[in-house]
């Protein structure tokens, strides 16, 4: 979480800086560094969007926010993600650096997209309707969190 008040907002700015490591090492040609520092990302993004697509976008749909706020663009987008870093974990195998960076660029408009979007709905969602439910909240997210091995999703990568 960020510095705002409101619970639901996410620190989005750890996957741009954890990306952004990722090119750099590849810059520099040192592909090692790269493929680590790319599968620490993905890694994490994916337990990320684990815990939305299992935990927070279900409660909103239970309460019916969904065709008011979208949830279900919110769920599209993660699967758009999804399909760029499937094709990012083919492309890094190259370790065509001209290739790589030009790969990246959609990743981080959707990522921004994605993220500016997402902020905008749990802003508004955060203050009103779950608020009475945080702590639920926030215990089914830190209980999946803490889950080893939970792997529901077949990310392909």
């Amino acid at each position: 979480m960020n510095e705002s008040n409101n619970w639901l907002i996410h620190d989005h700015h750890k996957y741009d800086e954890m990306l952004t490591e990722c090119e750099m090492a590849a810059e520099m040609a040192d592909w090692k560094d790269a493929v680590r520092l790319f599968k620490e990302f993905t890694g994490d993004l994916k337990l990320h969007m684990l815990l939305e697509d299992e935990v927070l976008y279900p409660i909103f749909e239970q309460k019916e926010i969904d065709s008011e706020d979208g949830i279900a663009e919110l769920q599209d987008e993660h699967e758009n993600l999804v399909r760029l870093l499937r094709d990012l974990v083919e492309v890094i195998k190259t370790k065509n650096i001209d290739h790589f960076m030009e790969s990246l660029l959609p990743l981080h408009k959707a990522m921004n997209e994605h993220n500016e979007h997402e902020e905008a709905v749990f802003r508004h969602l955060g203050s009103d309707a779950l608020l009475t439910r945080r702590d639920e909240i926030m215990g089914r997210l830190s209980a999946l969190q803490e889950k080893e091995g939970h792997k529901p999703k077949k990310w392909g990568f």
